[in-house]
């Protein structure tokens, strides 16, 4: 290890004690235990077998989805790299824009506007310091729906949230009776 990450490391370490009321010793194992437990986790999640599982889902999701080829180029070989991010997500990358330029053959700003274009999609998601995670548009939805749904108390405050959702319901209700309007003009539903 160098000084300076020995440094880092002993200043992590003070921290931990401080925060804990732990001594120096105790919180140095906490936090040598913490890193084997992420480890083991990493390990296990990590398997070849269920990286070359996570992958095979991805592409086929992303191979068929309306992108434009190069896009999908960029994808598939960040796909390649499944696993390889700080955290213990499976789809989590690790991959700088000038290597992912240098393996595609697109040239560096090409390369950063079709992951600006995969991330609008939905296909990427915060790749920033040369790490992404890919994700399927939609694939939360469910979860998050579920999640909502067994919540208990959403509105707070009453007097706040019933005028909004009325003035949400007229506006979409006048939305929809626009659209129907302009759609029996141009189809020719008003002749």
């Amino acid at each position: 290890m160098t000084k300076n990450g020995s440094n880092a490391r002993k200043a992590k370490i003070r921290d931990s004690a401080a925060r804990s009321g732990k001594t120096y010793r105790q919180a140095a194992r906490d936090i040598d235990d913490r890193a084997e437990i992420k480890a083991a986790i990493r390990a296990a999640l990590h398997s070849p077998e269920a990286l070359a599982e996570e992958r095979d889902s991805y592409l086929a999701q992303m191979l068929t989805a309306d992108l434009p080829e190069t896009v999908k180029v960029c994808l598939y070989v960040l796909s390649g790299r499944l696993g390889t991010a700080r955290y213990t997500d499976t789809r989590g990358v690790k991959c700088s824009k000038v290597e992912l330029a240098a393996e595609t053959g697109l040239d560096v700003e090409g390369t950063c506007l079709n992951l600006y274009l995969a991330e609008a999609h939905g296909w990427v998601t915060a790749f920033h310091d040369d790490e992404a995670r890919l994700t399927v548009p939609g694939e939360d939805i469910a979860m998050y729906q579920g999640f909502l749904d067994r919540w208990k108390r959403i509105v707070a405050v009453p007097e706040l949230y019933g005028p909004l959702q009325e003035t949400v319901a007229k506006q979409a209700a006048a939305e929809l009776s626009e659209w129907g309007e302009w759609k029996r003009r141009w189809t020719g539903g008003g002749r």
